[in-house]
């Protein structure tokens, strides 16, 4: 077994790769991060700034691949013999590709659901198969968050054993994993929901569309807080509970919820110290000591941020929805019917923070309406009451300690966005996020805002004296992925 791997593997699919002409043993269809990570290798890019960088912090990991630039590492599945080569972001632009050779696929549906998280999974299995859906899952598993956790989940019990029940999806329901859609659009008396799959454009129209986006891990800002060995939570549980593979031999937790990791770690055996303030990371190409504020030291070879989650608002602005801020976190405005217009429902994550059988409940709650909104017998007052059961989550807003931070050395947004670099812009007088966007491009990379606008505003915030809510967040612009736009422009 390499010296990071938690199971056995099979080795039938054993290869060997390379990088930077060094050997590595890897295993077919593994995601080359998750290979180096086994192998005990946290650095594979470097920013347009000369830091190096893993695959578990921020953005993507452009490598160059058999003698091919520009390949993001993140989603690439290794085969025998792959030669690659750390890069770095300078001449990289992470865009969704699309061969205009292949004729785009077509479907009309009666309703759309975004996001095959436990809510879209409950609003599929409320319809029942009385109305054509789309279920359009970036990811490559049905579940979202929920198949990450290895421990049981109030309400589901063991989250295994609660997928293969809601997996189990009726005939006239399409599904479409790996597929990034690019927004919600207007089309007459249906919505245009374009996403694309590999490189394959797929145009989608329906009636009702729900987002059920989920939610993003909050990123933490502490001194060199993109260092290799560095994780957001979810990449943390991925490699863990999906891939088989330890993030270190002994981690630090930090964070407002380290119990959202601790019990998987303890799960499996993982050592860690659990450590709420933390400074600084040091370490000479990956992570090798973490220091708090008290100047403790503390020798791990990971971090794991585990700071709650914040709703994905992009989704839900692009398509034209208002938000509120509560709870310590930015949410769309609702009305009696979890709609944020007419035509178009949000449910889960995307509307607030709650366990995975609250969101399952909101799922079937939004599936109730759209029944009774096509005609059809159901009961919504069933999941509203059960839903009062379960209050969202807070999250308590952090506070920066913004003249005692190197400031360069935190990381805002991966595309080179520090907190210096934004707090100087707050400091000459300017709090209009969207000017603080042109001037910084906070938000204008590869996340398009999803995980760097929400730090943006808090350091705003706290900085100028102005309430969160009192903030004007920058509206997603379409699509809500990068592509060229010849591509969507074309078309009729």
């Amino acid at each position: 077994m390499r010296p990071l791997d938690l199971t056995e593997k099979d080795p039938s699919k054993k290869v060997t790769i390379y990088l930077n002409g060094k050997p590595y043993e890897a295993y077919e269809g593994e995601k080359f991060p998750v290979a180096m990570l086994a192998n005990g290798v946290y650095w594979l890019t470097t920013s347009s700034e000369g830091r190096h960088r893993g695959a578990f912090t921020f953005g993507p990991v452009p490598v160059t691949v058999n003698g091919v630039k520009n390949i993001n590492g993140r989603k690439l599945k290794v085969t025998d013999g792959m030669r690659i080569e750390r890069q770095t972001y300078t001449d990289f632009q992470e865009q969704v590709e699309i061969d205009e050779g292949k004729p785009v696929l077509q479907y009309v549906v009666d309703v759309a659901v975004i996001g095959a998280g436990p809510a879209g999974l409950g609003v599929i299995k409320e319809i029942g198969g009385r109305l054509t859906t789309a279920l359009i899952e970036e990811k490559g598993w049905l579940g979202g968050d929920l198949k990450l956790k290895g421990v049981k989940q109030e309400g589901f019990g063991d989250p295994k054993e609660a997928l293969e029940e809601l997996t189990e999806l009726p005939e006239n329901t399409r599904v479409f994993l790996g597929t990034a859609a690019l927004g919600v659009f207007d089309k007459g008396e249906y919505f245009l929901v374009p996403a694309v799959r590999d490189d394959q454009l797929i145009e989608i129209m329906a009636k009702r569309v729900v987002l059920a986006t989920g939610a993003v891990d909050s990123i933490m800002l502490f001194e060199n807080n993109d260092y290799p060995g560095v994780f957001r939570r979810a990449d943390a549980l991925e490699v863990i509970n999906v891939w088989g593979v330890a993030p270190g031999k002994k981690v630090a937790v930090v964070g407002a919820f380290p119990e959202e990791i601790t019990a998987e770690l303890d799960r499996w055996g993982i050592e860690y110290v659990v450590v709420p303030n933390p400074k600084r990371v040091e370490g000479d190409d990956r992570v090798e000591r973490l220091i708090d504020w008290n100047g403790n030291s503390y020798e791990v070879d990971a971090v794991i941020m585990a700071d709650g989650r914040i709703p994905d608002i992009n989704p839900v602005t692009q398509a034209g929805g208002k938000l509120r801020f509560k709870r310590g976190y930015y949410m769309p405005v609702l009305n009696s019917q979890h709609r944020i217009r007419d035509g178009i429902y949000v449910a889960g994550s995307a509307v607030s923070i709650k366990p995975h059988y609250a969101n399952y409940l909101e799922g079937r709650l939004v599936g109730a309406y759209l029944l009774q909104e096509f005609g059809f017998e159901a009961e919504p007052c069933v999941y509203e009451e059960k839903l009062k059961e379960y209050e969202p989550i807070a999250r308590p807003l952090p506070r920066l300690p913004l003249d005692e931070l190197s400031g360069e050395d935190v990381q805002i947004c991966g595309c080179g966005v520090t907190l210096k670099k934004v707090d100087d812009v707050v400091k000459s007088g300017i709090t209009d996020l969207q000017i603080i966007k042109r001037l910084t491009h906070l938000a204008m990379g590869f996340c398009q805002g999803r995980y760097c606008l929400f730090n943006g505003a808090l350091l705003t915030s706290q900085r100028s004296g102005t309430p969160m809510d009192r903030l004007d967040i920058p509206v997603a612009r379409p699509p809500i992925k990068n592509v060229k736009m010849k591509v969507v422009a074309g078309r009729d």
